[in-house]
């Protein structure tokens, strides 16, 4: 318990609560243009289902991920490219990348979509998405945030144990 109160914890606390609130702020902003792609009246329920579900999943998805953090911490593979190129994977980096993939094509199509004269004429009464889609859409994206928020946080927690 003393160990709780040193200053290098108190500090990796600090760390991880800022990490959050930084990692946080992107699934907000999804939640933001998700819930702007349904009727204003479905709106509001559309937050509120999003943030339910994906605050329950990523309860659970953190669960899992401390049951098998021995796992992702094995090399599954090396590239052994002596002078060239070298280095291993392990889950945890594959997971990292595919998710960081999956953001980096989101946020371009996002963003693509944003500048188009098409988005114009769609928040001038277009057709929207349905409740369920954008639910499913928030909670999807949400869970791939999610990795890379709880990846980091178990890292810096685990430099702090070292």
């Amino acid at each position: 318990m003393a160990d709780l109160l040193t200053v290098e914890s108190l500090f990796t606390l600090l760390m991880l609560i800022l990490l959050q609130a930084v990692l946080g702020f992107d699934n907000l902003l999804y939640i933001a243009i998700e819930s702007n792609k349904v009727a204003k009246e479905d709106a509001s329920k559309v937050r509120k289902l999003g943030i339910g579900i994906a605050v329950i999943f990523r309860i659970l998805l953190l669960i899992l991920i401390v049951k098998l953090f021995a796992l992702l911490q094995g090399s599954l593979f090396t590239i052994p490219f002596a002078g060239i190129i070298e280095g291993h994977f392990t889950l945890q980096s594959l997971v990292t990348l595919i998710g960081g993939g999956f953001i980096i094509y989101t946020a371009i199509k996002e963003i693509t979509h944003m500048l188009t004269v098409d988005h114009i004429d769609e928040t001038q009464g277009g057709a929207r998405n349905s409740v369920f889609k954008a639910v499913f859409v928030i909670v999807l994206m949400n869970l791939v945030f999610s990795f890379d928020s709880i990846l980091s946080a178990m890292a810096i927690a685990s430099t702090q144990d070292a």
